[in-house]
This record gives structure tokens, C-alpha cells and sequence, in this order.
């Protein structure tokens, strides 16, 4: 009899309830959780399409930021070529270095206008987060690790390296005798 009292009791915890009452309770609860997972589901392809969306934002931002500098370059890219033309029909070479130079300043500014800058590093101390050495050159005027010659300028765009500077570092023979 004990295990009939144990299952009365468990009956009697359902606070009351009747069979109907529960199976009511039951069904809301199975609607509820239909609802939520339609929810989920909504949001699931919500997001989706967010994620989708925010794709072809981002190639077409990066398309379009593009045809601003190509519409700059083009007046270089027009003015080059008026240069090349004059060269050929001219027999005056310090016009065309002087319009070849102005065409060179002209693309110069704009690459500075859009946040390139050239790495200035002859005479300074070598750091491999913006130099690549090509190669060590002993040199006795130098103290050791000193950038002495640029082999190939490195740039910045803002504030990243996108290009480091390749670089002749020298190597003091003084210091080296000194030592032994």
C-alpha cells in the first residue's frame, strides 16, 4: 500500500488539476513552442538576409570608393598622355620634363590626398616593422643598425604599412674591432 500512497501523492502534486486542465496546459504550451520556433525560424532568414544584404553593401562601397580615385587618375592618366604627345611633336626637352614633372606632382597629390605616405628613413635607425633589410654594409661613418641607403621607398596608406622600405643597413667595423 505504501507505493499506492507514494503514487497518490504525486498525483496530488499537480496541484489539483484536472485531467482536462493539464491536457489544456499541455496544448498551450505545445502552441507556445510552436511560436517560438517560428520565431526562430523568422529570425533565422531575417538575419540571412541581413547578412546578404550587408554583402553587397560592402562590395558595392568598395567599387564605388574606387571611381572616386579612378575619376582623380584620369585627369593624370589625360595629361600623360598629352605629354607623351607634345614629346613626340617638339624638339624643346625642358618643356616636356617640366610638364612630365607637373603630371608627377599632380599624381603625388592625389595618392597623398587619399592618406599614402612615403616611409623617410635614410639616416634613422632600422625597424623591421617598417624596414626590410637587403642587405648589411659595413661602414665605419655609421653606427650600427643606421639605415644608409634606400634601395626601394616604403609607404603608408594612413596609418598602415602597406609597402615597407627596402633598406641598406650598415654594420659599424669599429664597433667590431673594438670588441675583440
Amino acid at each position: 500500500m505504501v507505493g499506492k500512497d507514494k503514487q497518490e501523492d504525486d498525483n496530488s502534486s499537480d496541484a489539483g488539476y484536472s485531467p482536462e486542465e493539464l491536457e489544456q496546459l499541455v496544448q498551450e504550451k505545445d502552441a507556445e513552442i510552436a511560436s517560438l520556433k517560428e520565431d526562430l525560424l523568422r529570425k533565422r532568414a531575417e538575419f540571412d538576409n541581413f547578412r546578404k544584404r550587408t554583402r553587397k553593401e560592402q562590395e558595392e562601397f568598395r567599387n564605388f570608393a574606387v571611381e572616386n580615385l579612378m575619376v582623380e587618375l584620369l585627369d593624370v592618366y589625360d595629361n600623360f598622355e598629352r605629354a607623351i604627345e607634345s614629346a613626340h611633336n617638339t624638339d624643346d626637352v625642358n618643356s616636356v620634363v617640366e610638364g612630365v614633372e607637373m603630371v608627377f606632382k599632380q599624381f603625388v597629390s592625389i595618392l597623398e590626398k587619399q592618406g599614402l605616405k612615403r616611409i623617410e628613413c635614410e639616416g634613422e635607425e632600422f625597424d623591421p616593422s617598417e624596414h626590410e633589410a637587403m642587405m648589411h654594409v659595413e661602414h665605419a661613418d655609421h653606427p650600427d643598425n643606421t639605415i644608409i641607403d634606400v634601395c626601394k621607398p616604403g609607404y603608408k596608406l594612413n596609418s598602415r604599412i602597406i609597402r615597407p622600405a627596402m633598406v641598406a643597413v650598415s654594420k659599424n667595423t669599429s664597433s667590431d674591432k673594438e670588441e675583440k
